[in-house]
């Protein structure tokens, strides 16, 4: 089953809140509260091109799959590049109990990344 996972990407990206991002974004109460806890059976286009647009990323980093059945896992599978086999931890998170000389390589390790 695919499911819409804005949680994941917020939480990589410093954010937790998708339930307030999507209100910021337009969508009403009920909707955003759907989207936000993975209640909806399907997403418009436009809303995750929208998602994907203020989040900078793609479809697959918003999307999640599941295998339904046994059987439907298939190791070699297109799909299993969208399973989600671990929690997304922030990065503040992963880097807070660095020392301040191993802080400054990731900061440019990202520096560099972010040039590309």
């Amino acid at each position: 089953m695919l499911k819409l996972d804005i949680s994941r990407v917020l939480l990589l990206k410093g954010g937790s809140k998708p339930f307030t991002f999507l209100l910021k974004l337009g969508y009403k109460r009920a909707k955003a509260f759907n989207m936000a806890n993975n209640r909806n059976s399907s997403v418009a286009l436009h809303d995750l091109e929208q998602i994907c647009l203020r989040l900078n990323c793609t479809p697959n980093d918003v999307l999640e799959w599941t295998p339904s059945k046994s059987e439907d896992d298939i190791a070699n599978h297109a799909l299993q590049s969208i399973r989600r086999k671990d929690n997304a931890v922030g990065l503040v998170k992963l880097v807070e109990g660095l020392p301040a000389e191993e802080m400054a390589a990731v900061e440019q390790f990202i520096r560099e990344r972010a040039k590309k």
